[in-house]
């Protein structure tokens, strides 16, 4: 590979910078940091050529104007002599996001509650290697004898392979389910999340692992992991509870293992499929008997024009003498929902969804429950939402839970 530095560019680059004012001093810095991009070229690949660094190329007519076009590779003039390269600099290659939500719930439950803070940090090594990493302040406030939590949902890097295949170590969310990887307030309807995918999957579930996923040019996807495993307490309040068992990779137990796979399917039309399963090789580690268990589940969302629609079913099967004596050894549930969304010319869009939801869970005793959600979202932009719903669980033995509900999420 050659490389040039002709005396036109040099020329018209003095000329640029002196009409902006820029002083000798920054000029010379911009041409060190020129040199060691030479010097690091040939560090990489070898010495460059004399003949080539010398060359000295003379344009037929230079611009009587000092406006200078950015070169062909779209690195700007700057970036030619700051350092950019076209995002070279560490602050190009990072980027922050994050999402909040506030809820207040009225009715048999009266309260208010920022129920979550969130920030995305997520880096650029080079166009292979990026870091991902998600911070999250649970309640507003964590500490001893407060109600909130400080958590660590993903940190991992992502190695992009060729042919659509990627792989990934560290800590990152399970792939399972609707929400446990897309669940920003204004990406889904209803004030809380659907209790199918927090008693069962259980969302937001997250492990330290190695993961694959491959795309492929069709709409299918496959995706891969072994990971660390859940550890469901089988004594206590929360006995057998699955949501109970989310170690969150804090000092976990690595005694046992868990997998992970996901076939997923995109039409580009509107229509995405998915089916998961996970495999724990003792979902109860603090028990000495063989507790091995297995999630089975399958997922779909529509969207034609206004209408959608989501639904979701997911079962686990455990092994063990003491989660049949629970009644704790199947525990499962599904939701559908369908929904109507306007969108306005302001950039601004209404929707209306109805969700019945059906699911059996053990959290110290077993728990059968129906549940009815009706609920409208605002989103004055995409990116903002203002949340109301109705909702009534039943269960038999009890009396209705009815609760009204209100919040309002964002992300970025």
């Amino acid at each position: 590979m050659k490389l040039r530095f002709t005396l036109s560019a040099l020329i018209i680059g003095l000329s640029a910078t002196a009409a902006s004012g820029v002083t000798l001093e920054e000029l010379s810095a911009r041409l060190n940091s020129l040199e060691n991009k030479v010097q690091t070229y040939e560090k990489r690949f070898g010495p460059l050529e004399q003949q080539n660094r010398d060359t000295i190329s003379m344009p037929e007519t230079v611009p009587s104007s000092s406006v200078v076009a950015a070169p062909s590779d779209g690195t700007s003039i700057d970036d030619l002599f700051l350092g950019g390269g076209g995002g070279n600099r560490w602050y190009e290659k990072t980027s922050i996001g994050g999402y909040g939500e506030l809820h207040l719930n009225t009715g048999d439950k009266d309260q208010i509650d920022f129920h979550r803070w969130v920030l995305f940090v997520n880096h650029r090594f080079n166009d292979r290697v990026k870091l991902f990493s998600e911070f999250e302040l649970e309640h507003s406030v964590a500490g001893d004898g407060k109600p909130g939590e400080v958590e660590l949902e993903q940190a991992y890097i992502e190695f992009d392979l060729d042919q659509g295949l990627s792989a990934k170590a560290g800590v990152f969310l399970v792939p399972v389910g609707i929400l446990n990887e897309t669940h920003e307030p204004n990406t889904f309807y209803g004030v809380e999340r659907n209790n199918v995918e927090s008693r069962i999957i259980p969302s937001t579930w997250w492990e330290g692992g190695v993961g694959l996923t491959k795309n492929f040019d069709n709409g299918v996807g496959l995706d891969f992991a072994v990971h660390s495993a859940l550890n469901v307490p089988t004594a206590g309040s929360s006995a057998f509870s699955i949501r109970s068992g989310r170690q969150k990779v804090a000092e976990a137990d690595a005694t046992n293992w868990a997998a992970t796979g996901r076939i997923r399917y995109n039409n580009g039309n509107g229509l995405s499929l998915s089916g998961f399963a996970n495999f724990q090789s003792d979902i109860a580690s603090e028990n000495s008997e063989d507790n091995s268990a297995l999630l089975l589940g399958a997922a779909a969302q529509y969207q034609a024009g206004g209408f959608g629609f989501r639904a979701l079913f997911s079962h686990w099967d455990i092994d063990g003498a003491s989660f049949e004596a629970a009644d704790a050894d199947s525990q499962w549930g599904y939701f559908l929902e369908p929904s109507y969304r306007w969108s306005f010319e302001n950039g601004s869009s209404v929707g209306v969804f109805g969700r019945y939801s059906n699911y059996e869970f053990v959290s110290g005793s077993r728990s059968e429950i129906e549940e009815y959600t009706v609920g409208v979202n605002y989103w004055p932009i995409d990116n903002v939402v203002l949340k109301a719903d109705y909702n009534v669980l039943k269960e038999d033995g009890a009396a209705d839970n009815k609760t009204l509900n209100f919040g309002v999420g964002y992300s970025f």
